[in-house]
């Protein structure tokens, strides 16, 4: 209950009223101001005549010419407490906030007016700097999304990059890596940036060694696995350290070599190529087949990168080495490659090799060179096994040798075609001579013993003197196509005189010759007649003598085959009668 419900003496309350600091303003039951207190009248800053006039609250305070309709001093609910808070415009005195309390005093109704002007604009400083706070605070939100944003595109950024990426401190420790870098070799267990290389200590040739205090950046190459990387640096723009790129350059490196391979195989080629038309050139203008097979090993072993070869070329006579050429290779290992290429075995076959026992090195190519007609005219021996391009260029020139080869052979045969007999085709005395220095050449060098056997023809005169000199020659014809028929392609057969030959048999003892002059005996001339018409016929009977190296120095020993055959006809003769 409002203290004005006790007051009765007008004066009193007048005095009352008056003195109160708050504003107080008494209206009547239709809203008419009555009266209104010193405080109420400065704080509305005018003094309306409250007597003559009919201002109303409304008109007063708000300045609204109809009552306000929410209004708690008519409210039927109204009860004591009821306050109400208003704005009261001043003008340039600027506005007035107040809280208006209502109490019923008798038939009246009193405004009380509590001046929160200052309270509302402190309220409204503090919400302003709420919401101040609050915009803040949405800028800083704001800017830290954003600011987080960019670093989640950073390092997506970062880690989306193509090329690995690491940074390190001074002491080349990695401090951020990309994802980019877990692709290469070392980088799960990489702790220095060294270590990415494959290293345990600081690279050599480091162009950083003495911190990353330059301009620019610096280059560095390095082997990781199978794989060739650049290195970038580049000085760190957040430490003192730096910022690492690695550029993979393995498909350059690659496409480099194999432009590389391509030049050294196109100048190869061109290589190959000139050295084969020199080589070509060489054998149409020398004629000299050993100045051709050392032209052939020095312009040869170049291409295929070999330094250790022999080259063994055949002689028109069976079972002779012609001409033998060789690089880097010492006289015992020439001197068992020799006499083996001489033995029997080789010979028999023309696809026979050496032992691989003969060679001092591990890897042997075998060559055997052909001639026109596919017949072996020699053997090239290489210190490699050639395969793949080699056993190309190896054809290329090893065909052309093999023609050149086969066509010097013929020439040689042609021009030795002096040193044959003319009725029986058989080598001559000449021929002979010359085979029996290379036989004796062969015993003092391969130790390859040889024989002889001297034959002459039996009843020769008889044949002459009865049925003519046509029936002689061609009993002489008759007994060298015999001889020659039963001997090897690497013996001598030679007409050495009117019915006498020589046989000169290679690598054979002087057991073995007489075991070939009794398989003549008994097996060639045994049945051996000559038809001199009328049904009559000739016997072909031969005596011979045969020794070897093995058993008589070569200087007697055709003198002692000859004394041999003497005694075979003398022997021949005990049981015939011997013509005059």
């Amino acid at each position: 209950m409002s203290i004005f419900a006790y007051l009765t003496n007008a004066d009193t309350v007048l005095e009352l009223i008056e003195s109160v600091q708050n504003g107080i303003i008494v209206i009547d039951e239709n809203c008419r101001v009555v009266m209104l207190n010193r405080a109420a009248r400065e704080m509305l800053g005018q003094t309306p005549d409250c007597l003559g006039s009919n201002k109303k609250c409304y008109n007063l305070l708000l300045n609204k010419d109809e009552r306000c309709p929410e209004c708690p001093a008519f409210s039927k609910s109204a009860t004591p407490g009821l306050h109400k808070s208003i704005v009261i415009k001043r003008g340039e005195k600027g506005d007035l906030f107040a809280k208006v309390h209502f109490s019923r005093w008798m038939d009246h109704i009193v405004l009380t007016f509590h001046d929160v002007t200052r309270e509302v604009a402190l309220l409204r400083e503090i919400d302003l700097g709420r919401k101040e706070l609050q915009a803040k605070n949405v800028l800083v939100e704001r800017r830290s999304n954003e600011i987080l944003e960019e670093r989640r595109y950073l390092e997506t950024l970062w880690n989306n990059l193509p090329e690995p990426f690491v940074t390190v401190d001074e002491l080349y420790n990695i401090k951020k890596k990309n994802a980019a870098l877990s692709d290469m070799q070392h980088a799960s267990s990489a702790v220095k940036c060294y270590e990415l290389a494959g290293n345990d200590y600081i690279c050599d040739g480091c162009p950083v060694l003495n911190g990353f205090d330059f301009r620019g950046e610096l280059k560095k190459s390095h082997r990781i696995g199978d794989e060739y990387f650049t290195e970038i640096i580049m000085k760190s723009p957040v430490s003192k350290g730096g910022l690492l790129q690695f550029r993979n350059i393995t498909r350059q490196v690659d496409l480099i070599g194999k432009i590389k391979e391509q030049q050294e195989s196109i100048e190869k080629k061109n290589h190959i190529l000139s050295s084969l038309v020199n080589f070509s050139a060489r054998m149409q203008k020398d004629i000299r087949i050993d100045a051709v097979a050392s032209f052939f090993l020095d312009i040869f072993l170049p291409l295929i990168k070999v330094r250790r070869a022999v080259l063994l070329v055949n002689d028109i006579r069976p079972g002779n080495i012609w001409i033998m050429e060789q690089r880097e290779v010492d006289e015992e290992t020439i001197h068992n490659i020799s006499r083996s290429y001489l033995s029997r075995e080789v010979q028999r076959s023309e696809d026979s090799g050496l032992s691989t026992d003969l060679f001092p090195w591990e890897v042997t190519s075998q060559v055997v060179l052909a001639g026109l007609d596919r017949k072996r005219v020699g053997l090239l021996l290489l210190n490699t096994l050639c395969a793949g391009e080699d056993k190309e260029i190896l054809k290329l020139f090893t065909e052309p040798l093999g023609a050149y080869i086969h066509n010097q052979l013929l020439m040689k045969k042609l021009e030795e075609k002096a040193n044959t007999d003319a009725l029986t085709g058989l080598y001559n005395r000449n021929f002979l001579d010359q085979a029996l220095k290379e036989e004796q050449q062969k015993l003092l060098k391969y130790k390859i013993d040889y024989s002889v056997v001297v034959a002459d023809v039996n009843g020769l005169k008889k044949a002459n003197d009865i049925y003519g000199h046509e029936a002689g020659d061609n009993l002489i014809i008759t007994v060298g196509r015999l001889i020659k028929d039963a001997s090897r392609k690497t013996d001598v057969v030679v007409r050495t005189g009117g019915d006498e030959f020589l046989l000169l048999l290679t690598d054979t003892s002087t057991e073995n010759a007489q075991a070939y002059i009794q398989r003549l005996t008994k097996n060639i001339f045994k049945d051996a007649f000559i038809d001199f018409g009328d049904g009559e016929k000739f016997p072909v009977t031969v005596s011979m003598g045969a020794v070897g190296t093995d058993c008589f120095a070569p200087e007697v020993l055709i003198k002692e085959a000859d004394r041999r055959m003497y005694e075979a006809k003398e022997e021949f003769y005990k049981t015939r009668e011997k013509y005059r």
